[in-house]
């Protein structure tokens, strides 16, 4: 069995461990290249940068949300 099979049969069966594994590589590179608070902001930029494309996703105003965010 070739290793490109067994890798892509590994992610098949186990999605969640692959994606986990794959984040914490991702984040120990960032870490160790840009330090912890320069890597902790740009996480957040992420975060953000995922929020707005799911409203654009689903065609939600972001100045409605705004709106309604801050009449509670």
């Amino acid at each position: 069995m070739s290793l490109s099979r067994y890798l892509l049969e590994f992610v098949n069966d186990n999605p969640g461990k692959s994606v986990g594994a794959i984040a914490g590589f991702l984040l120990g590179i960032l870490i160790l290249a840009f330090g912890v608070l320069k890597t902790f902001v740009v996480i957040l930029f992420v975060i953000l940068g995922i929020i707005i494309g799911k409203m654009a996703d689903d065609r939600i105003s972001i100045i409605d949300e705004i709106r309604r965010i801050f009449r509670r």
